[in-house]
């Protein structure tokens, strides 16, 4: 009878470790970018890594050097592919310093990039930017 509860126990400790549940890690985020495509626009990209992600964006700020998911600052969730690209636009003022961080969420945590620092442009008016031409 010892035999068979002894059997039984290793089986089932056999079939828990074995179940095909994955291990799922904190994410991964790497190559963190904000590039200015005008004096307004702001694009944002970085790459995210994990079995699983819930949850994923940018918090931004024109205040804080290191913007969190706490502040109320800015936050843009963006686009996650399959391969694990991230992306995202935003419309900012211009002549600004903004600090952006990019996060990713999952059942065992939130993970963070490295604060990324982009000031946008000036902007200066073409003179074929005057929506009231002379005659």
């Amino acid at each position: 009878m010892k035999h068979i509860r002894l059997i039984s126990l290793v089986f089932v400790l056999l079939v828990l470790a074995f179940c095909g549940c994955e291990n799922i890690e904190i994410p991964v985020i790497t190559e963190p970018k904000a590039v200015e495509t005008s004096p307004t626009v702001v694009d944002l990209s970085a790459v995210m890594t994990s079995k699983q992600i819930d949850e994923y964006g940018v918090v931004y700020s024109a205040k804080s050097k290191n913007p969190s998911l706490s502040s109320n600052d800015g936050k843009v969730s963006g686009t996650l592919d399959a391969n694990g690209l991230f992306t995202a636009t935003l419309t900012l003022a211009t002549n600004t310093t903004y600090y952006f961080v990019f996060f990713a969420t999952n059942e065992v945590g939130t993970a963070t990039s490295v604060p990324v620092e982009l000031k946008t442009s000036l902007y200066t008016p073409n003179v074929d930017d005057n929506p009231f031409p002379n005659p």
